[in-house]
C-alpha cells in the first residue's frame, strides 16, 4: 500500500513537473517574442519609424502575459475563398483571400474569426497567413485600429483540425506608431465582443 502511494506521489510530481515545464516554456517563448518586437522598433537599423517619429516614440508596451488568451481553436478551411477588398488607414484598398475560419471559446462565449492570405500570393510569402481582429479593448487599452496575429499554412496540417491561437503575441499595425504606412483595417466579421487583454497594448 505504501509503495502504491509513493508511486502515485512520484507520478503526480513528474506530471506536475512536466506541466510546469511546458508552462514555463510557453512563457519564455512569449517573453522572447515580445523582447524581439520591442527591440525591432527601438533598433535604428530595423525600426519602421522615420527620424521625426523616433523622438516621441516611448517604446512598445504589453499586457501582462496571460495563458487564458492562449486558446485552442477548431479551424475550417474555406474552399475557393473569396477575394476580399480591405479598406486601409491610407484610404486605399488591399486584397486578401479567405483561407479558413477558426472557432474558439473565451469568457464562456463562442467566437469565430476568419484567417486571410495576401492576394495575389507572392512566392516569398506563400505560407504566410494573416489574422486581423478587433476586440473590446480597442481605443481604450489597445490601438483603436485593431491588432494582428501572424500564422502559417503549416499550422493547419493537424488531423484534429485544431490550432493554437496565442493572443499574447498579438501586435499593432505600423500605423499605430507612424503615418507613413498603409495598414489594412480588420473587417466587421473579425470584431470580437470580448476583451483581449493580451499582446501589445497602446498608450499615447
Amino acid at each position: 500500500m505504501i509503495n502504491r502511494i509513493l508511486l502515485l506521489i512520484t507520478t503526480s510530481i513528474i506530471l506536475l513537473s512536466c506541466s510546469t515545464s511546458k508552462t514555463v516554456s510557453k512563457v519564455v517563448a512569449i517573453e522572447t517574442y515580445q523582447k524581439e518586437l520591442a527591440s525591432y522598433y527601438m533598433d535604428p537599423k530595423t525600426t519602421p519609424l522615420v527620424d521625426d517619429e523616433k523622438t516621441n516614440f516611448k517604446g512598445i508596451t504589453f499586457f501582462p502575459i496571460n495563458e487564458k488568451y492562449t486558446v485552442k481553436a477548431k479551424f475550417t478551411p474555406i474552399e475557393n475563398g473569396k477575394i476580399i477588398p480591405f479598406p486601409t488607414s491610407a484610404k486605399k484598398i488591399k486584397k486578401y483571400k479567405e483561407y479558413a475560419t477558426v472557432t474558439f471559446t473565451l469568457d464562456n462565449q463562442q467566437q469565430t474569426l476568419t484567417i486571410y492570405q495576401s492576394f495575389p500570393i507572392m512566392e516569398k510569402y506563400e505560407d504566410s497567413l494573416f489574422l486581423p481582429f478587433m476586440d473590446e479593448t480597442n481605443g481604450v487599452t489597445s490601438y483603436g485600429g485593431g491588432r494582428y496575429l501572424d500564422l502559417n499554412t503549416k499550422d493547419f496540417t493537424t488531423k484534429s483540425n485544431e490550432i493554437v491561437l496565442d493572443f499574447n503575441q498579438a501586435y499593432n499595425l505600423y500605423c499605430a506608431y507612424s503615418k507613413h504606412y498603409n495598414c489594412p483595417i480588420p473587417p466587421a466579421n473579425n470584431v470580437l465582443d470580448v476583451e483581449i487583454n493580451a499582446g501589445v497594448s497602446y498608450h499615447k
